[in-house]
C-alpha cells in the first residue's frame, strides 16, 4: 500500500503553540493554532490508529502490518474508523506508573509536583483523540497545595483536551520512526488548566508532546512525557515549529515549561499505532 508514498518518509504534524519567559524567548516560539498545515494528518497518512488482523490473504506478512515484501501475507490493516473492521470500543484511561511522580517545571526552575495522575479519553479519528481530561492528585508548589476550582485539595483537573499523532523522530525507515502524540485545547483554545497554589493563581497553556509506542497491537502501553530544564522533549514534530507548554503565575509573563510523566494507557480493546501504512 502506497509504496511510493512511504518512500517520501511521511510526516504528521500540527502547528503548535508556545510562550516564553521573556520577549526574546517569545519571539522564538510560535503561537498554537489548531488549523492544519500542509503536512497535517489526513486520510491514509501514517501514523494512524487501527488494528492489524490475521486473515487468509492480506497485504502484510507480519503481525504489525509493517512488512509487505514476503510471499506469505496473512495480515491486513484496518484503520480505527471508516474501515471494514473499525474499533468497536473507543475509550481509554491512563494511570501514573507506580512509584513515579509528575513534575511540571519552568525554565526558571519553578516546579509543580504531583504524586498521582489519571485520565479518560476517546479515540476520535484515525489520527486523533478527544474528550481527554487529566486529573493530577497530591499536587504541591510554591509552598502550598495546588487545587483547581471545585476540586479536592491538591487536585488539578485539566480542561477537556484533544490530541493528534505525529512523527517526533525519523528512523532509517518508516517502521523505525519515533511517534508522538500532541495534547492541546480544542478549537484554537490555549488554556490547559487553571488552579491555585498556596493562594497564587496559576495557568498552564498551549501544547505538549508525549512519546507513544508504535507497530504493536496492545491493550495497554506506556506513554512518556519528558522534559529537561523546563523544555519538553521533543519540542516539535519533525519539520514543524516548537510546541512549548507555558506556565503563568498571577499576571506575570508566562514562562516556557515542560512536563515529565510516565503513565500507563489502557484501551477498551487492543489497537496499534502504525507508523507505516
Amino acid at each position: 500500500m502506497n509504496k511510493a508514498y512511504r518512500a517520501l518518509i511521511p510526516v504528521l504534524v500540527l502547528l503548535l503553540a508556545a510562550a516564553g519567559a521573556s520577549a526574546t524567548q517569545a519571539a522564538t516560539l510560535v503561537e498554537h493554532n489548531a488549523q492544519p498545515l500542509g503536512l497535517t494528518p489526513n486520510a491514509g497518512s501514517p501514523p494512524e490508529f487501527g488494528r492489524c488482523i490475521k486473515v487468509t490473504s492480506g497485504e502484510y506478512e507480519n503481525a504489525a502490518c509493517t512488512k509487505t515484501s514476503g510471499s506469505s501475507k496473512h495480515y491486513e490493516w484496518y484503520p480505527a474508523f471508516g474501515s471494514a473492521q473499525p474499533l468497536e470500543k473507543t475509550s481509554f484511561t491512563t494511570a501514573i506508573k507506580e512509584s513515579t511522580s509528575s513534575v511540571l517545571e519552568t525554565v526558571s526552575g519553578t516546579q509543580v509536583v504531583c504524586s498521582g495522575e489519571t485520565s479518560v479519553g476517546k479515540y476520535a479519528s484515525n489520527h486523533t483523540v478527544g474528550n481527554v481530561v487529566i486529573t493530577f492528585t497530591g499536587c504541591v508548589a510554591l509552598g502550598g497545595s495546588c487545587t483547581s476550582e471545585g476540586a479536592a485539595g491538591g487536585t488539578i483537573v485539566t480542561h477537556t483536551l484533544e490530541g493528534v499523532l505525529g512523527v517526533e523522530s525519523l528512523g532509517a525507515e518508516a517502521s523505525e520512526n519515533g511517534i508522538g502524540e500532541e495534547l492541546h485545547p480544542p478549537g484554537g483554545g490555549t488554556v490547559i488548566a487553571s488552579f491555585n497554589c498556596g493562594g497564587m493563581p496559576v495557568t498552564i497553556s498551549h501544547a505538549l508532546i508525549g512519546q507513544v509506542a508504535s507497530n504493536s497491537m496492545k491493550a495497554s502501553d506506556t506513554v512518556k512525557f519528558k522534559q529537561s530544564g523546563g523544555k519538553q522533549q521533543p519540542l516539535n514534530f519533525v519539520g514543524e515549529p516548537s510546541a512549548a507548554l507555558s506556565l503563568r503565575l498571577e499576571e506575570n509573563t508566562p514562562e516556557q515549561a515542560g512536563e515529565s510523566l510516565t503513565t500507563i494507557q489502557t484501551n477498551e480493546e487492543k489497537l496499534e499505532i502504525n507508523s507505516v501504512v
